[in-house]
């Protein structure tokens, strides 16, 4: 009887060095590579042209080609209006898309305003911390610094209703344990005084620094526009749609004016 010939195949396993990790991509690129994101941003930008149009040339929309059969518009006033109502419902289907992408933008120029000096300055030479953040620290977090029982401090930037504006604190113990604290920034810690022989902190209403932190807000929040283009990939087509949809209202208005500019 012959021998079987047995097959032996020695396959070389994948040096571990050789397997790289995916990188996780930056929010540019999650943008560019959001198809739905894209096909909602580009119909709504189409739309709101075309009503810009109407409104300040006075052009028609005689036929629109779909998959099915071609419309002809007799009707031009109704057109108008029709456009008004998509662009509405159009703003509301891109958000749905674009909604998580506003809080990765928040998040962004928050933490690029919360680097300025004046909120947080460090000096490597004394190793001391000074700015706004130091200064309105909650009484509890600077507790565990003094006790040296805090293993780290993240601060965020929290906007509330119109002009609510807030320092939230997160601090971590040696114990793993998590706090947190908030604090008002038109509010300051004034002095204590004494209330049926207890002593009770007094806040004091300070606008001037409050203020300030508004407009250091505005200058951030207008630079990331001109020097992240991811803003305005996500926020640009509101404003287009809004200015369509205004455009359209007041377009009288607004010729008049420009008349009275170029004139």
């Amino acid at each position: 009887m012959a021998d079987n010939a047995v097959k032996v195949s020695i396959v070389a396993p994948i040096p571990t060095a050789a397997v790289e990790p995916e990188k996780s991509l930056t929010l540019i690129q999650r943008i560019d590579a959001d198809e739905g994101l894209k096909a909602k941003r580009k119909l709504l930008t189409v739309v709101s042209l075309i009503l810009l149009a109407i409104a300040f040339s006075g052009a028609k929309v005689v036929e629109a080609n779909t998959f099915i059969m071609k419309v002809t518009f007799t009707n031009q006033n109704g057109i108008a209006y029709l456009l008004l109502l998509s662009i509405a419902f159009l703003m509301i289907r891109y958000y749905n898309y674009a909604r998580p992408y506003h809080d990765e933008l928040y998040e962004a120029w928050t933490q690029r305003m919360l680097n300025d000096d004046y909120f947080y300055r460090y000096h490597e030479e004394a190793g001391e911390s000074d700015g706004l953040i130091n200064d309105l620290q909650p009484e509890s977090l600077e507790r565990d610094i003094y006790q040296q029982d805090c293993r780290g401090i993240k601060t965020k930037y929290r906007c509330s209703y119109i002009l609510g504006r807030n320092f939230e604190y997160t601090w971590f113990s040696g114990s793993g344990y998590e706090s947190w604290a908030t604090v008002n920034l038109m509010r300051i810690k004034g002095n204590t005084v004494k209330k049926k022989d207890k002593p009770v902190a007094v806040n004091k209403i300070n606008l001037k620094p409050y203020f300030k932190i508004l407009s250091y807000e505005l200058k951030y929040q207008v630079s990331s526009f001109f020097t992240h283009r991811e803003n305005l990939d996500i926020l640009a087509p509101y404003l287009l749609g809004c200015f369509s949809i205004l455009s359209f209202i007041f377009s009288k208005e607004i010729i008049e004016m420009l008349k009275g500019f170029t004139s």
